[in-house]
């Protein structure tokens, strides 16, 4: 009896190691669907942010200290009706669009931001592509490397105007 086990222990082996491989593929198999489920929940996630700042007028930007342009979301350019295809505004180019008065504040706070690490809110008015004049409310706040220096900054432009004005570029 012996001898016919051994005589059998390669094909053994070989079952052994197809059904290993088999119950492996299932696994990875379940393991990317629940990667691809996840994937579009996140997909919903940012989807549903994306129209409830839209709803709600509110745009997100992004500033790396490393580069010369702004990161704008969608909704910072309808609020300021710049049309997508002219890119991302350089940090210079974005501060122009602020009235002619609110400029200095504008400065100041993102140079106090980007030298000395602090957060800043302030109300302002903006000039859009358009000519018109909306007020909007501006928050920041400073990202920061690990060694502690202020790398960027990352913040909220929220129009402060009637619903009614806004159009979409």
């Amino acid at each position: 009896m012996s001898v016919i086990l051994i005589d059998h222990l390669p094909w053994m082996c070989a079952l052994v190691a197809t059904l290993a491989a088999l119950e492996l593929l299932r696994r990875l198999r379940l393991a990317e669907r629940e990667r691809h489920a996840l994937s579009l929940d996140n997909n919903r996630i940012a989807l549903s942010l994306d129209l409830a700042l839209s709803v709600g007028r509110i745009g997100n930007w992004q500033f790396e200290r490393s580069e010369t342009s702004l990161i704008w979301s969608d909704e910072v350019f309808a609020i300021h009706h710049r049309d997508r295809r002219r890119g991302q505004p350089a940090l210079h180019e974005a501060i122009c669009y602020y009235h002619p008065d609110d400029r200095l504040k504008v400065r100041d706070a993102v140079q106090r931001s980007l030298d000395q690490g602090e957060d800043f809110d302030f109300h302002a008015r903006i000039v859009t592509d358009l000519g018109e004049m909306r007020d909007v409310l501006v928050r920041g706040t400073c990202r920061y490397g690990r060694d502690g220096t202020t790398i960027g900054v990352l913040g909220f432009i929220i129009d402060l105007g009637p619903a009614t004005d806004q159009a979409t570029v």
